[in-house]
């Protein structure tokens, strides 16, 4: 498995049509999926990888980036996070048969950690 790559983008947004437009219309990039009045989470296809998702954020959480890394083992991963000066912003979790946790790095840029399950296709 390729380690420590850039994996998967995240668009954090107020305004899902908005930006749906916004970004399609400016990158051209394929922009699909379905939202209820609860969650709203749409996949956005570049052409190439990584991809990414663009998620409708509540107003009571901060909306930004977030850029995953693919990583052999979160928990690892982690511990080198506080050892280097930051800090775990959301411990691992699972989803589905795979794992993501988020950490700050020394700034304060936030960052997700994916790892894929043992089942997980590569």
């Amino acid at each position: 498995m390729v380690k420590n790559v850039f994996n998967w983008v995240e668009i954090r947004v107020r305004d899902l049509d908005k930006s749906k437009k916004f970004y399609g219309s400016l990158f051209d990039w394929k922009i699909s999926g379905e939202e209820n009045k609860d969650f709203a989470y749409w996949l956005i296809d570049t052409g190439e990888k990584p991809g990414g998702g663009m998620w409708r954020f509540p107003k009571t959480k901060p909306i930004g980036v977030i850029v995953y890394i693919l990583v052999e083992d979160i928990d690892k991963t982690l511990e080198k996070v506080v050892k280097a000066g930051g800090k775990v912003v959301m411990p691992k979790a699972r989803e589905g048969e795979n794992f993501m946790a988020l950490f700050a790095d020394p700034d304060g840029n936030t960052f997700g950690l994916y790892q894929k399950g043992k089942h997980a296709q590569p």
